[in-house]
């Protein structure tokens, strides 16, 4: 089976959107405290204007897995969020292409890599991700 995954220019977001967004959908909308704060929509809007990443995965040419991870400076470290990911086969890219994706972030002088995630994420993130610090958001709407 073929894999491959491919880092977006903007263009190429637009032309993938019909394919991205329903996955963009679901990761939002799985996440209590992320569907009050960020839509499939404002990942478009921060991908097409270069004020976030993302990365399509694809097995036999076809879009299966996308993250998007926007970029941010804490205290003058740069760092970087992962904003959303959805779709299948996560083991499996992982371990295809999670160390050069941070390999790609290192050349690009982030220094750490945050992903705000419920519970069953977070796990995942911890225990086959490499995460080693975990903190969990709790937030009262107004």
């Amino acid at each position: 089976m073929t894999i491959s995954v491919e880092l977006l220019e903007p263009a190429r977001v637009k032309e993938l959107w019909p394919v991205l967004k329903p996955l963009f959908v679901s990761a939002c909308e799985g996440n209590e405290i992320g569907a009050t704060d960020l839509t499939a929509q404002d990942i478009y809007k921060l991908a097409t204007s270069d004020g976030a990443v993302i990365f399509a995965f694809f097995e036999k040419g076809v879009v299966v897995l996308t993250i998007a991870i926007q970029f941010h400076t804490t205290n003058g470290k740069k760092g970087a969020d992962i904003i959303a990911m959805a779709g299948k086969n996560l083991v499996k890219f992982k371990a295809a292409y999670w160390q050069p994706i941070l390999s790609w972030l290192k050349a690009n002088n982030v220094q750490f890599v945050d992903a705000y995630a419920n519970q069953r994420l977070a796990k995942i993130y911890l225990s086959r991700f490499g995460f080693t610090k975990s903190c969990t958001l709790v937030r009262m709407m107004l």
